[in-house]
């Protein structure tokens, strides 16, 4: 019950004059998203590598365009709620149990 009610107590700092949570958040959040990779093209990579063989990717290739396929949806899902926690602290989305969980991580 004291987790409850200190979870929605609002998120206030002190008259210390320093930055606010929300201002600490925002300060990471930035930096977070001004250091995420761009994502993986297979254009840029080695040529050779994506050269099919009797009609077929060799299976070294294809588990490699699966991984890549994996990393560009996680670079994706995290710039998209690195973005969304900013609206949230701004008031312009609600701010979600996830969003939350990522406010008090950062």
């Amino acid at each position: 019950m004291v987790d409850t009610i200190l979870n929605i107590q609002p998120r206030v700092g002190g008259s210390g004059g320093g930055p606010t949570p929300d201002e600490m958040v925002l300060v990471r959040q930035k930096e977070i998203l001004e250091t995420l990779p761009e994502l993986i093209d297979k254009t840029t990579g080695k040529k050779e590598l994506f050269k099919e063989k009797n009609g077929l990717l060799p299976s070294l290739t294809t588990v490699l365009l699966l991984e890549m396929e994996k990393f560009n949806r996680l670079l994706k899902c995290m710039e998209a709620s690195l973005k969304d926690i900013e609206k949230a602290i701004f008031g312009f989305i609600v701010m979600s149990e996830t969003l939350d969980s990522m406010y008090i991580s950062l």
